[in-house]
């Protein structure tokens, strides 16, 4: 690679990696604690968990809780089981009802959970897990709308700067691996740990990157198969999902026969073929369907997905997708998504995405630092080695702090009362943002990065290492209980933080870098001598000057301004006395509020500027005014090119727009002139 094109990677690798470090931390940092939110989930309920329960579904004693309650008939009903059976709750969603005489709360889809032991549903926030929180934050879900987009968008940033990383270093790929100085100095250390630990996750982190593109950006990349289909978008849903497919609505039936026959059929198609996502389509009609999608064991394919169909009418059986069969469109979707949710080995492989999370975390803060340290040079101007570090501050102030509110809120989520139902959420939303914000704020003006490192280990470890008792306390769940009654999902998640911790303390106890917060105050001190001196010149170099302070100037070119409005209205007479009636059809003697507000708008604020800039001189007052200076000036400009060619026998009204237009420009140069002098 010749020096040009390594300079171009280089620079694109580092343009993008800090412009989405911050949100690239937030969504890696968050997502891997998001492989465990059922266990948190489970660990914040502290209730007993009756796993083997979970696949002996009564599906015919599900559907007799929902008629209860719900108009079914017309519906398509959706019941998703936790893949690793790791949840009591079972996820229900009904559509909306396709008849036609169907009531209108009929017509209108819903979501819920069921519990799979007393089959009793409840609202999907009625008790909000911290562990959802986080999940949703991991892919920004609380920004409404455009929030999954966003992240979609970071990833795609993301791999660009993977690929151009990789470009930067393939020559000496192998060899920089087995490279760590940690005598060197600073920027030297970020730089070895940042390509080490760089080239260890690099697998891990190309395909959460390409995976988090597809699964947050579907829609965008499906357009493009719009044209195919002629904008048939169910035609497409149904073949990229063919679990989605849907049947026109036939005659209501007087009665649904049983399904749990049927889904004793379907487990007896395959071995161990376990079901995860159950459809029921079109309930109650002619034509109603029972649909189990579920997969082998994993152990003798990876992508064993399978699919049967009944007709429950007649209880024939349909086999729509053989689990030893590959199918392209099928077998890419569960790729991404076994990949990027860890859905596959169980417990062990997400805890070793969790690992390679945190050391991703890791490469992006070193990619920071490693940043700042390279404009750490006296060659850079004091204004923007202060720029880097206040950017450096707020970085490090986000990322962090992530740490310690997760575990302070994670006391929070144990300790609220069950019965406390939606306002769970808005309980945990205020703890964790306004905490996160408190946080930040302390450790982004505290201004030294060394100590935000050390003390946000320190604080989150801490209240880490006292989650143990904090459960205990409130739920009963001490550890010894927990083993030993057989609840290891909340065992897990104790023993999760007293390891995570206790490696948290430790390498607290080993940081000895040094304090960064003098360098912060020997620039800031440099830059006030810099800009106290240059203040002092200006002031010398326009008292020197024989000229019109200039302030005054600014003043009367306003003054100017205003008046060439009021005679550029005198001088339009003209028009009326010697080419028109003075008396304008439709008038009633009274003058119209647009010509008021016109006036106002034009002189008035001409004159109010000229007012308050005897009084103002605040930063922000001059580039108001500066702002506002550019408007008239355009104005003016314009209404002398349209004067001109309409108007072209107004001399007089032509001659004072000219004028005016040339005090718009002395105005907005002056001005500008104000603005920088003392800065």
């Amino acid at each position: 690679m010749n020096k040009r094109n390594y300079n171009v990677f280089f620079h694109t690798h580092t343009v993008s990696g800090i412009v989405i470090s911050v949100a690239l931390y937030v969504i890696f940092f968050c997502g891997a604690f998001a492989l465990f939110k059922n266990e948190f989930a489970l660990w914040e309920k502290g209730e007993k968990f009756h796993k083997e329960k979970v696949i002996n579904i009564n599906y015919d004693r599900l559907i007799d809780s929902l008629n209860n309650t719900y108009e079914l008939y017309g519906r398509d009903i959706r019941v998703l089981i936790p893949r690793n059976h790791d949840s009591q709750e079972i996820f229900v969603s009904l559509t909306g009802s396709k008849d036609s005489l169907a009531t209108d709360k009929a017509k209108e889809g819903t979501y819920f959970n069921i519990n799979s032991n007393t089959y009793k549903s409840s609202a999907y926030y009625d008790f909000y897990s911290l562990g959802e929180l986080i999940y949703r934050l991991h892919f920004f879900s609380q920004i409404p709308s455009i929030g999954t987009y966003l992240a979609g968008f970071i990833a795609l940033f993301f791999l660009f700067a993977i690929v151009t990383g990789v470009l930067i270093h393939w020559k000496k790929i192998v060899s920089n691996f087995y490279v760590f100085r940690p005598k060197a100095k600073l920027k030297t250390i970020w730089t070895d740990a940042h390509t080490v630990l760089g080239m260890i996750g690099l697998p891990f982190q190309f395909v959460y990157a390409l995976t988090s593109v597809i699964l947050c950006m579907t829609l965008l990349i499906l357009l493009p198969a719009n044209y195919l289909y002629d904008n048939n978008q169910q035609q497409l849903l149904e073949d990229v999902r063919p679990m989605l497919k849907s049947y026109p609505l036939e005659a209501k039936v007087t009665e649904v026969p049983t399904v749990n026959t049927l889904m004793k059929k379907a487990l007896t198609t395959w071995d161990d073929f376990t079901p995860q996502q159950i459809y029921f389509k079109n309930y109650g009609a002619q034509n109603m369907k029972f649909q189990v999608d579920g997969w082998i064991d994993g152990k003798e394919k990876f992508l064993g997905n399978g699919r049967v169909i009944f007709d429950v009418m007649t209880g024939k059986m349909h086999i729509d997708k053989d689990p030893y069969q590959v199918n392209y469109l099928e077998s890419v979707e569960a790729t991404i998504r076994q990949l990027h949710f860890a859905d596959y080995g169980g417990l062990s492989i997400k805890i070793l995405y969790f690992v390679l999370a945190l050391i991703t975390g890791f490469v992006i803060i070193s990619g920071v630092l490693i940043w700042l340290e390279a404009r750490n040079k006296k060659a850079v101007p004091l204004k923007q080695q202060l720029y880097n570090l206040n950017v450096g501050y707020i970085y490090l102030a986000i990322c962090l702090t992530l740490y310690p509110i997760i575990a302070i809120s994670f006391h929070v989520a144990r300790w609220l009362p069950r019965s406390l139902d939606s306002s769970r959420q808005s309980i945990l939303y205020a703890v964790f943002f306004l905490g996160w914000l408190a946080l930040f704020l302390f450790f982004r003006y505290k201004r030294d990065n060394q100590y935000t490192h050390k003390y946000t280990l320190w604080i989150g470890s801490i209240f880490g290492l006292l989650l143990p008792i904090t459960n205990g306390f409130s739920s009963g769940n001490w550890i010894w209980k927990t083993f030993t009654t057989g609840q290891y999902e909340i065992l897990f998640v104790d023993i999760f933080w007293i390891v995570l911790s206790s490696l948290g303390i430790l390498i607290a106890l080993k940081s000895n870098l040094k304090s960064s917060k003098q360098t912060y105050t020997g620039v800031l001190e440099a830059y006030e001598t810099e800009k106290a001196t240059k203040i002092k010149e200006h002031k010398t170099y326009t008292e020197n000057l024989n000229t019109i302070p200039m302030r005054t100037k600014i003043t009367l070119l306003w003054i100017f301004i205003a008046l060439g409005f009021i005679f550029h209205h005198i001088y339009g007479l003209a028009t009326v006395f010697f080419n028109e009636t003075v008396f304008i059809e439709g008038s009633t003697g009274e003058t119209p509020m647009w010509a008021h507000k016109y006036r106002i708008l034009m002189e008035g604020l001409a004159l109010l500027f000229a007012l308050f800039t005897l009084q103002v001189s605040k930063p922000w007052f001059r580039m108001v005014s500066l702002i506002w200076s550019c408007v008239v000036a355009l104005f003016n400009v314009y209404h002398v090119i349209t004067a001109i060619i309409y108007e072209a026998s107004n001399l007089s009204e032509i001659f004072i727009l000219i004028l005016m237009a040339i005090a718009g420009v002395f105005l907005v140069l002056n001005l500008n002139e104000w603005r920088k002098l003392e800065e």
